[in-house]
């Protein structure tokens, strides 16, 4: 047991390893050993997955575990294992040589570590045999501690191997290192991130927006072909320059990296023929929650969740392809049970109704009477003349409000054509100048594809209106009806939420329930009254 003078403080390790000892009454007081680390950090990006932090933290563990105490790291960063040519490698033999520490055990994490050379391997047992070292290479379960013959055996035949087992072994250990850290671990990142020099994920602002929408839109209850038509309109595209598809939008939707939750190796291990089946998933994976920057609420995202799981459940409730504007308002005036959209045929021909789920006794109701009761009624209320000069200053208010945020967007979209022109521009003078390489060919190509989507994007923008006048509003208030009647718009249903609550339906008379603070002038008390 080492005596420490008040010069220096103990070792809190060693402190904290001769309690668990003591308090195991595995021994009463014993010396504990000292060992000295030695740690590689390849010339390559990855080598072989072997990063400092994970060596560090596999021969502290061990070392934990069985008792002993590192006396001093040795750690060579950027240094390939096929030659002796190390700082830190060489500084560790000198010191073990003239008795600088007194440690009398090497650890690694694994053989490879310590050289990649079987030359230099074998060399370097033979050293420690002759100098009384312990060599222990965790990762490899090698301890020469009385087993040195065998060991020398088990290197030779080890070294002519092929190294891939070993290499992927490391590398996943890496990765759940830095999995940890919430850093990006390769690949394209998911749309609306780009990734830092650091490997972190940051928010894109130029793509975050595509996210937005497309779970905004989700919770308006719009379909995913609604969405998908609107993405298109606005020029937005993946990450890979293509169209959105319904297969892209559910990976959107259900990836927990937009609330902020950093998530890996979720997917479960290939089977023996080597096939992943991409729907399973492991029981245990890393999950960060804030682990990354989010683009979406907690909130939201959970709510998609749920609305994703009642879409499923209730899918028979969707009643085909054809729109029915109503959907979700209106019940049975006896018993509260829903209506749904209904189709029938007869003689050739689609009849299209509201039909209740309940066993009361109230027939279909016609599909196009009701919505354009309902949307007459509506109309009335909204469009009366009392609102229309408080309509037109909310709407050129929030398109103000909008306009600010699309300027921004607009300078963005901008700026980045301007780069991109400019970089074909430059990649032009090299086929000029007869120095054309495939590689200057793809580039422009790829250019030319990301120049078409951002010119698109910047279309749309342009295109938005920036104001409403009295005409634009008179024309508003005569689409008004067959829009709300016949276009499956994320507006439409916000309008509809914000007017209607409900509407009962009974056998002889249809009850239309307004949110509070809708209010109705003469005119639409006799429309709703008729």
């Amino acid at each position: 047991m080492k005596v420490h003078s008040g010069r220096s403080p103990p070792n809190p390790r060693m402190i904290s390893v001769i309690s668990r000892l003591l308090l195991k009454g595995d021994v009463t007081m014993k010396q504990i050993e000292e060992a000295v680390a030695y740690i590689r950090y390849s010339s390559h990006n990855q080598d072989d997955g072997n990063s400092v932090s994970a060596q560090i933290a596999c021969i502290d563990k061990y070392c934990d575990d069985h008792g002993m105490e590192v006396e001093k790291h040795y750690i060579d960063t950027a240094k390939t294992g096929r030659n002796t040519s190390r700082p830190q490698y060489q500084q560790l033999l000198k010191d073990i040589a003239d008795g600088t520490v007194q440690a009398k055990t090497v650890i690694v994490r694994a053989i490879d570590r310590l050289h990649r050379n079987a030359k230099n391997q074998l060399q370097d047992l033979d050293w420690f045999e002759k100098n009384g070292i312990r060599f222990i290479a965790v990762h490899d379960g090698i301890d020469t501690f009385g087993n040195t013959s065998k060991l020398l055996t088990t290197v030779r035949a080890a070294v002519a191997e092929d190294f891939s087992n070993t290499l992927s072994q490391n590398t996943r250990s890496a990765m759940l290192t830095l999995a940890k850290e919430s850093r990006h671990l390769g690949g394209v990142p998911p749309i609306g991130y780009k990734v830092n020099a650091e490997g972190f994920y940051e928010i894109d602002e130029l793509k975050a927006p595509i996210v937005r929408e497309i779970f905004k839109l989700y919770l308006q209850d719009m379909g995913y072909d609604y969405i998908i038509k609107y993405l298109k309109k606005q020029g937005y595209k993946t990450n890979a320059g293509r169209d959105f598809t319904k297969s892209s939008l559910n990976g959107i939707l259900k990836n927990p990296k937009y609330m902020g939750t950093y998530v890996y190796d979720k997917s479960a291990p290939k089977d023996s023929e080597g096939k992943r089946n991409s729907r399973k998933t492991k029981r245990d994976y890393i999950q960060i929650q804030e682990g990354m920057p989010a683009i979406i609420s907690p909130a939201d995202f959970q709510k998609v969740q749920e609305r994703m799981t009642d879409n499923r459940m209730q899918y028979q409730h969707r009643a085909g392809k054809h729109y029915y504007p109503l959907n979700g308002k209106l019940h049975c005036a006896q018993c509260g049970k829903a209506f749904t959209g209904n189709v029938s045929k007869s003689k050739g021909r689609n009849y299209y109704s509201y039909k209740p789920t309940c066993h009361c006794r109230i027939k279909n109701i016609n599909m196009k009477n009701l919505n354009e009761f309902t949307f007459s009624a509506l109309q009335q209320c909204l469009f009366n003349s009392e609102n229309a000069n408080r309509i037109l200053s909310v709407m050129n208010t929030k398109l103000s409000v909008q306009n600010a945020q699309h300027s921004e967007e607009v300078n963005a979209l901008t700026n980045q054509i301007n780069g991109l022109e400019n970089a074909q521009n430059n990649l032009t003078g090299y086929l000029e100048a007869g120095r054309a390489t495939q590689t200057i060919l793809d580039k422009l190509e790829k250019n030319e594809a990301e120049l078409a989507i951002l010119k698109a994007q910047l279309a749309a923008k342009k295109q938005e209106a920036s104001s409403v006048n009295q005409d634009t509003y008179n024309q508003l208030v005569k689409q008004s009806l067959p829009y709300m009647c016949n276009q499956k718009t994320s507006e439409a249903f916000a309008l509809r939420d914000a007017m209607i609550e409900r509407i009962d339906i009974d056998e002889d008379a249809v009850t239309i329930i307004f949110n509070e603070g809708v209010a109705a002038d003469s005119s639409a008390i006799h429309c709703l009254n008729y």
